[in-house]
């Protein structure tokens, strides 16, 4: 399995994939993933012709957003399932933080799957007011 994504091979200059070598190093691998988890989870649906599921419903729209939680936490998970292969086994869950009402905090646990190498990963995903996901590992 491919250690970092299509575009970030096209962009550098310094990764060879195929006969070379590849950019093995756990947290090289996991910048890649999170890179592409900021930008899948700040999707919103719709947002690509070519797949409209790709990317996160618009949750906004909904008046209480606190009975949405766990729609929203489901469909993180989906999102990581069907569009960052490099994880397997993903579980997401919200977390309450009664300290930051005005943020919602998911923890995402799974497996980092990548050149016959299988890493434990834990991060949370914050979603704040702004609506941006932040991802913090």
């Amino acid at each position: 399995m491919v250690s970092v994504s299509l575009l970030q091979r096209l962009e550098r200059d310094d990764v060879v994939v195929g006969s070379g070598s590849t950019v093995n190093d756990d947290t090289a691998v996991m910048n890649s993933v999170l890179s592409n988890l900021r930008t899948l989870l700040n999707s919103r649906r719709n947002c690509c012709e070519t797949r409209p599921d790709y990317g996160l419903r618009d949750f906004n729209a909904t008046e209480d957003y606190r009975s949405s939680i766990p729609l929203i936490a489901r469909d993180v998970e989906r999102q990581i399932r069907l569009f960052e292969p490099r994880i397997r086994n993903v579980v997401v869950r919200a977390v309450e933080d009664k300290t930051q009402l005005s943020q919602l905090i998911f923890h995402i646990n799974g497996e980092l799957a990548y050149s016959d190498r299988t890493v434990r990963i834990s991060f949370d995903s914050v979603l704040g007011s702004d609506g941006y996901m932040r991802l913090n590992g």
